[in-house]
């Protein structure tokens, strides 16, 4: 590298590597697609504002996905989804449709959000792995958790929040969107025995101590990647595979994090605390 500043490219092929990888050893996308899904709804929703707003966001585009991106901007251009995956056609046909009726570019986000986890759940479902379905449920109820903290940092009216929570987890959304008014004890005592319990509530005992959403987000990450233990028992089937990209995605998150902090002249004290659990 010529500069420090450069560490991205680096990080970036090589997680484009592991991911042709992983193709190219299964034969089978469904388990490189459980992750990178994630960064196909982003190049959506950045294709969707470069229209809105009809201006070039090429720069914001990532590399990762799956979809054809050509193949999606002409379908913009056409107004004609129909050579598109259909899920991913009606996700951006339905999301247009909403944002012209209401103008509000944060619909985009919210919208797009709610087809992506949609999507991610009939992805498991479809592998019947209970590995998979856990993993998208755990993230789901994580995800809606975090919403319901942030919103009642924000002051924001049970309205929002149910315009904002996820379909497809394990707690019924109903029981969220009552909590909004109850107090940080009666949240942490609401949701103690849901199966997301245990993180759950340290997550919530460290945003109280801090009053940082990063510390509850980290704990939550820690989470999602212990789901993966079981897979080390397994010899023949795709969850260690899925183990494998998921521990790599990890490992380039923490040396992300560990370069911008770095580069930032941050000390090694608070690198540690932002550094999540790795896959070993």
């Amino acid at each position: 590298m010529a500069r420090a500043e450069d560490y991205e490219n680096i990080l970036s092929a090589e997680l484009k590597r592991v991911y042709a990888l992983m193709d190219e050893l299964t034969g089978e996308k469904i388990i490189s697609r459980l992750l990178s899904l994630k960064y196909d709804y982003h190049n959506l929703k950045v294709l969707i504002k470069e229209k809105v707003l009809g201006k070039p966001l090429t720069h914001l585009i990532v590399p990762y996905g799956s979809l054809d991106l050509g193949k999606v901007r002409n379908a913009f251009v056409q107004e004609d989804f129909s050579d598109l995956d259909p899920i991913i056609g009606e996700a951006m046909r339905s999301t247009m449709n909403e944002f012209e009726k209401s103008g509000d570019p944060q619909l985009i986000d919210i919208l797009l959000d709610r087809h992506y986890y949609r999507h991610l759940r009939s992805l498991a479902d479809e592998t019947e792995i209970p590995m998979f379905m856990d993993y998208v449920r755990n993230l789901v109820d994580f995800t809606n958790m975090k919403t319901l903290i942030r919103v009642k940092k924000m002051d924001k009216e049970i309205r929002f929040l149910d315009e904002v929570l996820l379909d497809g987890g394990s707690i019924p959304k109903e029981k969220i969107l009552y909590a909004i008014n109850d107090s940080l004890d009666g949240i942490i005592d609401k949701f103690r025995r849901e199966s997301i319990g245990k993180p759950l509530s340290e997550g919530l005992e460290a945003f109280r101590r801090t009053g940082r959403l990063s510390d509850f987000e980290k704990i939550i990450d820690n989470s999602i990647m212990g789901l993966n233990a079981p897979s080390k028992n397994i010899v023949f089937g795709p969850e260690p595979l899925f183990s494998y990209l998921s521990a790599k995605e990890a490992e380039i998150k923490a040396l992300r994090i560990v370069m911008v902090s770095k580069i930032n002249r941050l000390s090694p004290e608070t690198i540690r605390e932002r550094l999540r659990d790795l896959y070993v």
